[in-house]
């Protein structure tokens, strides 16, 4: 009788832990599906974000018609002739054709970087025909190192940088138009 009522107990004690075990397998189960959906649903939201973003940098790269020209002395009173600079780029260059030129931020004690000058023009076209003159440049009144370019975005310009430097050996010249980053192989 004992030994009728132990195996009773047993049994229904196998019996309870079989369906605990069946709900933690169906548990299981539905977590894992629960996880794959989060992971799936993470991964749509990281696609759309970084869709997001690029859309956004590219409207930002679109609205900078902005010009940079970098490593013009700056002086204590800041009395660079900014026409002469940029005159120096194109001859058929006109006054109405610039709509504002200063300095970049403040100024600095570093004499060897000195601020850049940004010039915006009054059209996007007027920047596009100054952009292949860039090169008169290189040795603007005996300074070397002189040189210009667009203002890109934050994020171009680092793709920019990371372009030049890790694919130095592949490529001859990373270098940029209307804000798309270009490279030139080796091999033409």
């Amino acid at each position: 009788m004992c030994y009728n009522k132990l195996t009773k107990i047993t049994q229904n004690l196998e019996n309870k832990l079989n369906g605990i075990q069946i709900k933690m397998v169906e548990r299981e189960n539905r977590l894992n599906q629960l996880e794959e959906e989060k992971e799936q649903l993470c991964n749509e939201m990281i696609q759309k974000t970084n869709l997001i973003v690029f859309q956004l940098d590219k409207q930002e790269q679109y609205i900078r018609e902005k010009f940079l020209i970098h490593r013009v002395e700056d002086d204590k009173e800041d009395n660079v002739d900014w026409e002469k600079v940029l005159f120096k780029i194109a001859d058929d260059l006109d006054d109405n054709d610039i709509q504002r030129v200063h300095r970049l931020g403040q100024k600095r004690r570093n004499k060897e970087n000195p601020r850049p000058i940004i010039a915006r023009f009054v059209s996007y076209k007027k920047r596009d025909e100054l952009l292949p003159n860039k090169r008169n440049l290189k040795n603007f009144e005996g300074r070397q190192h002189v040189f210009a370019s667009e203002n890109l975005t934050p994020l171009r310009y680092k793709l920019l940088k990371y372009m030049q430097k890790s694919c130095y050996d592949i490529y001859i010249s990373c270098y940029t138009r209307n804000g798309n980053i270009k490279r030139q192989a080796q091999d033409n």
